[in-house]
């Protein structure tokens, strides 16, 4: 233990960090773009047989962006169910690792097998579904409602934020209601 304490003091204020709370975010998308390398290479025989010698290319990108494709999906969906306190924050942590996801997925993929990705597109089929996912889902009411309250301050006092008293709480606390 140090002579000098490193703790604030009462009227110091700490400062957030950028991106605390987003570690999911953060590391989800780049394991899971390893996991989809290692995923697109096994099943990449099994399509290459559903076809002849001139399909073999579409199968090599068919399959990895079919993966893209549910990763994107899935990854959309787990952000509009769980927006956490941030949710713009959450979303482009989400939308900058997916891409760093889908590169690793492409590069990792062309290192662990032939044939290799021809069409450098089809790893980026899973950022672009994670967005449309999202965009899609923050227009609809059920989950548009959620991200706005997921994004507001807790309300003090009863008060909504169109500054209107509530009416369930009309008297001011500690008062008792006239009778």
């Amino acid at each position: 233990m140090s002579m000098i304490d490193e703790r604030p003091g009462p009227g110091a204020t700490k400062k957030p960090k950028l991106l605390a709370g987003e570690t999911v975010a953060l590391v989800l998308p780049i394991v899971l773009g390893i996991v989809v390398a290692v995923a697109w290479r096994l099943l990449l025989p099994l399509t290459e047989k559903l076809g002849d010698e001139t399909e073999l290319q579409a199968a090599v990108d068919g399959t990895l962006a079919g993966l893209g494709l549910l990763t994107g999906l899935l990854l959309g969906i787990g952000a509009l169910l769980r927006p956490g306190r941030y949710p713009v924050r959450r979303v482009t942590a989400l939308l900058v690792t997916s891409t760093l996801g889908g590169a690793i997925s492409w590069l990792l993929g062309n290192t662990l097998g032939t044939p290799v990705l021809r069409g450098v597109g089809a790893a980026f089929i899973w950022p672009a579904t994670t967005a449309v996912v999202i965009m899609v889902g923050a227009i609809l009411p059920w989950t548009s409602h959620r991200l706005d309250q997921a994004s507001r301050p807790a309300e003090p006092y009863g008060l909504r934020w169109d500054d209107e008293p509530d009416p369930a709480r009309a008297e001011a606390p500690g008062e008792r209601p006239a009778s």
